[in-house]
């Protein structure tokens, strides 16, 4: 009898304890109802397409380097560990001036992490907060406008809308609110 207790109690232990869940299973969730978690992993190597240097420019002239890593049980701020992207970027203005670079920041000085896939699994969202003083944070979407050339991306970062007082006038946020930017990898 006192083995049998011991098996069952064992077995509830197990089962009971929280579950590492994949990136395609975390996206499906509505908030507040996904399963108790230890880790999210990219068990189907989604992150991959997204991994390396891309390329590209806005129509005001800026040039866009984006360097994304994959990381496995990244862990951010003391969160669970979760496979994810993490981005670094180089902006230059039409005449060469650096506006930004976040290139040889370590992975948690970055302020460029990735989240989740939305639940069609297209688009890989980001956070991103580069001069938070001024707003220059928010959401970046990444995705593929054709789903079989996975050598131009689309990025499209959206703005958090809070309230700024800070910045000077004229301030643009480093990637453009609402606008697609193409880049290519290189």
């Amino acid at each position: 009898m006192k083995k049998l207790f011991l098996f069952i109690l064992f077995s509830v232990s197990v089962f009971c304890k929280a579950q590492i869940i994949s990136l395609d299973q975390i996206s499906q969730c509505d908030p507040g109802n996904c399963p108790d978690y230890s880790s999210i992993k990219d068990t189907n190597n989604r992150l991959d397409k997204f991994v390396g240097i891309w390329k590209g420019n806005y129509i005001d002239g800026r040039n866009y380097e984006f360097y994304f890593v994959k990381r496995l049980d990244f862990s951010l701020y003391g969160g669970k560990p979760t496979d994810m992207l993490i981005g670094r970027i180089a902006v230059k203005n039409s005449n060469g001036t650096v506006l930004e670079n976040s290139i040889n920041l370590v992975d948690g000085e970055t302020h460029f992490n990735g989240l989740e896939f939305d639940k069609n699994l297209t688009k890989y969202q980001m956070y991103y907060s580069g001069n938070a003083a001024c707003n220059d944070k928010g959401y970046v979407y990444l995705s593929f406008p054709d789903s079989n050339n996975l050598n131009q991306m689309k990025l499209v970062f959206m703005q958090d809308m809070d309230i700024v007082s800070k910045c000077p006038d004229g301030y643009k946020t480093v990637i453009p609110d609402a606008k697609g930017i193409i880049l290519i990898k290189q």
